[in-house]
């Protein structure tokens, strides 16, 4: 096994493994340290199935479903699809999703700690996805910045990334809604096993900065947004079908790029690994 660093700041390629053996509990300690570390690891030319899928992400903590019960697979309830493909005129997958700076399931009490989202089919060209370093953003604000912000709060809605990401959808159901309630969570986030401070921001999820006035927090909230997805704290990954990305949710923001999804088919299965409440 061995490991090559995508940047300076944010993403490790992890060479020389084959995720349908299992891993060893030394180089799982290897793999656990370097996403502590550089926030996103890579895997090549997996070959895996929906049950190796399951099991390696299960290595990183228990798994969570999704509130959009209609795309996780019947076997293996765990994996999310993202798809533009439908059968039996139905899609398969969530389509059009993440197309806005987010880190996963932050309008939750306890967000997801990462994700592991692995490629069986994607477009030639576009379709990309870009990551952003949330220590790498805050590192680089400026000391009278940090300090406004330290101890302030914000309130993350599902039903306002809702309603603004997929207006042309029915609305989401009364128990969707009572399974999404609005949530609090702080600015600047510590992560849990490294001390490290990060931005908690995101684009539609998080609706207001707490105890600003309206016109202050939209203005705050804005210019921590554009800081943090500022492309030297970026990277952006091309897919290629049989890649395997698992990133960490509570240090990362990322989103999905549009593909001509008249020509071509998308498919992606995604795990999400449980976290604990940010502070």
């Amino acid at each position: 096994m061995q490991l090559e660093n995508l940047t300076s700041f944010i993403g490790t390629e992890v060479k020389g493994i084959d995720l349908r053996e299992p891993v060893s509990d030394s180089d799982f300690a290897v793999l656990r340290d370097a996403l502590n570390q550089r926030s996103l690891l890579l895997f090549r030319g997996q070959r895996i199935n929906e049950a190796q899928h399951v099991a390696f992400s299960r290595r990183f903590g228990p798994l969570l479903g999704h509130v959009l019960t209609q795309f996780l697979k019947k076997e293996h309830p765990e994996v999310y699809v993202l798809s533009n493909v439908s059968e039996n005129g139905k899609p398969i997958g969530n389509h059009k999703e993440g197309w806005n700076w987010h880190s996963d399931l932050s309008y939750k009490a306890e967000p997801s700690m990462g994700a592991l989202l692995y490629a069986l089919e994607v477009p030639p060209v576009e379709g990309d996805t870009f990551f952003a370093s949330m220590h790498a953003a805050y590192d680089a604000l400026d000391d009278g910045m940090k300090a406004r912000i330290r101890h302030l709060t914000a309130t993350h809605s599902y039903a306002n990334y809702y309603g603004k990401a997929f207006a042309d959808r029915n609305p989401l159901t009364p128990e969707q809604l009572a399974a999404t309630p609005d949530v609090v969570h702080p600015l600047v986030r510590t992560h849990p096993e490294t001390g490290r401070l990060s931005l908690y921001v995101g684009e539609d999820v998080v609706k207001q900065i707490d105890g600003l006035p309206p016109e202050e927090s939209a203005a705050l909230l804005a210019e921590l947004n554009a800081h943090a997805i500022s492309p030297e704290f970026s990277y952006r990954h091309k897919w290629l079908a049989g890649d395997l990305l698992i990133w960490d949710n509570r240090c990362t923001m990322h989103r999905a790029t549009p593909y001509d999804d008249t020509a071509y088919r998308r498919v992606m299965h995604r795990t999400t690994v449980a976290g604990d409440r940010p502070f």
